[in-house]
């Protein structure tokens, strides 16, 4: 059984160890990326254990890594020089909410309390000042950047050409369907990024093929497309995954997170010291809580345009039914005794009308549509009004579209308050 079913088995601790001497360590764009957020201890150490790797010729990365640390290194950097500013700027904001909510407060001397506020948080302002002065400018001079270049330099994979990019595509269109991992969680962002986790596994599972080396994926992505959970603790890698490094290159495949690497890790026979392990540890946490927060606003979204799709749908249907029934009045003023002026100006309003519907019939429904829809329609009763109190038409007639004014005021009352 076991031997059958191997993707689904735990690795003994020889097995562990075993994998460790034989294998490569791959790492993730993201555990790059987080040397921008250690401290510059926790850096030092990190850099350490993969020099290590390189000595033992264990080290690499694919093409894919590179190419996404560089797409994301200048937000990184910028993210935590923002940081600085941005807690300056909530400091300032609590304290003009108080001198303005609570000028007039009956109980309190806003004058003191406001001299007590801003004695205390001077120092603290002065703190944070003084730490974005010393804050690494990693824009102009980047000794990570260059560390990372060092370490990389002769370790990582060929780009594919734009054929195979293509036919990963494809095929990732047809896994994605069928929920085949890893990247099926990404199925909606856009094209540029949602295949970046597919093209990544594709890429080791050549260095796989080409080294006949086990591997080992460091990563922070934390999705259930790479994880197999079990009360949100992660046991291992997906025993598909397992399965088709297995079947495609012939060796085993296992994943960790930075912090248990890191934990598992001996440099030079020692342990690393565990306030290093939090600090990643908490980085770690804090990229999973950020990435949790950006698909759930991405699922809420979704939904947000689910829902406004379903009500334009709705809308313009409600137009659509109102368009015909004002044909169907404007065939019977027609008919009418109405002045030739009036009935002109009528027909040049009414085809106002039809091209505006003709919009909404193909979609195209906004709020500047219905406020020409509006205008014209008043237009129309404004003239019909005209009209009855010149005897031309019978008045039971501008009632009638004074209700389909009415009537029109209502929808677009109603798609305002939704859209």
């Amino acid at each position: 059984m076991k031997k059958t079913f191997r993707e689904y088995h735990q690795y003994t601790t020889q097995e562990f160890k075993a994998l460790w001497e034989k294998c490569l360590f791959v790492f993730d764009a993201n555990t790059l990326l987080n040397m921008y957020r250690y401290s510059r201890k926790t850096v030092d150490i990190y850099f350490k254990v993969l020099t290590k790797l390189k000595e033992n010729k264990q080290l690499w990365i694919p093409y894919r890594v590179g190419y996404e640390f560089y797409e994301n290194r200048i937000n990184v950097i910028s993210e935590y020089e923002k940081s600085y500013d941005a807690i300056l700027g909530v400091l300032e904001n609590a304290k003009r909410e108080i001198e303005t909510k609570y000028k007039n407060h009956p109980f309190l001397d806003l004058k003191k309390i406001n001299l007590k506020v801003n004695e205390g948080l001077s120092s603290t302002e002065a703190l944070i000042k003084e730490a974005k002065g010393k804050h690494p400018n990693w824009l102009e001079n980047d000794e990570v950047l260059e560390k990372i270049n060092e370490l990389f330099k002769g370790n990582i994979g060929e780009n594919y050409d734009n054929e195979k990019l293509c036919e990963i595509k494809k095929e990732g269109t047809e896994r994605y369907d069928k929920k085949i991992p890893p990247g099926f969680k990404d199925n909606k962002k856009d094209d540029n990024k949602k295949f970046g986790d597919l093209i990544l596994w594709y890429q080791i599972i050549d260095k796989a093929k080409e080294s006949k080396r086990p591997i080992v994926f460091i990563s922070g992505d934390v999705k259930e497309d790479w994880w197999l959970e079990e009360n949100g603790k992660r046991l291992m890698p997906l025993p598909q995954l397992k399965k088709e490094m297995h079947e495609k290159a012939s060796v085993d495949f296992h994943i960790y997170t930075a912090d248990r690497f890191l934990t598992l890790n001996k440099t030079d026979g020692k342990q690393i010291d565990e306030k290093t392990i939090k600090e990643v540890r908490k980085i770690r946490e804090l990229e999973e809580k950020r990435m949790q927060m950006r698909r759930m606003d991405l699922i809420e979204r979704d939904r947000n345009r689910e829902l406004k799709h379903r009500n334009f749908e709705k809308y313009s249907m409600e137009y659509i039914h109102f368009f015909r029934e004002l044909e169907r009045l404007f065939m019977e003023i027609s008919d009418s005794k109405i002045r030739l002026e009036c009935k002109d100006e009528l027909d040049h309003m009414f085809n106002n009308l039809r091209g505006l519907r003709n919009q909404i019939m193909h979609g195209r429904i906004d709020i500047n549509i219905l406020d020409m829809l509006y205008k014209h329609t008043k237009e129309i009763s404004f003239t019909l009004e005209r009209a009855a109190h010149l005897g031309d038409i019978h008045p039971r007639l501008s009632m009638r579209i004074r209700e389909y004014i009415d009537r029109l005021e209502h929808l677009t009352r109603q798609f305002r308050r939704h859209f």
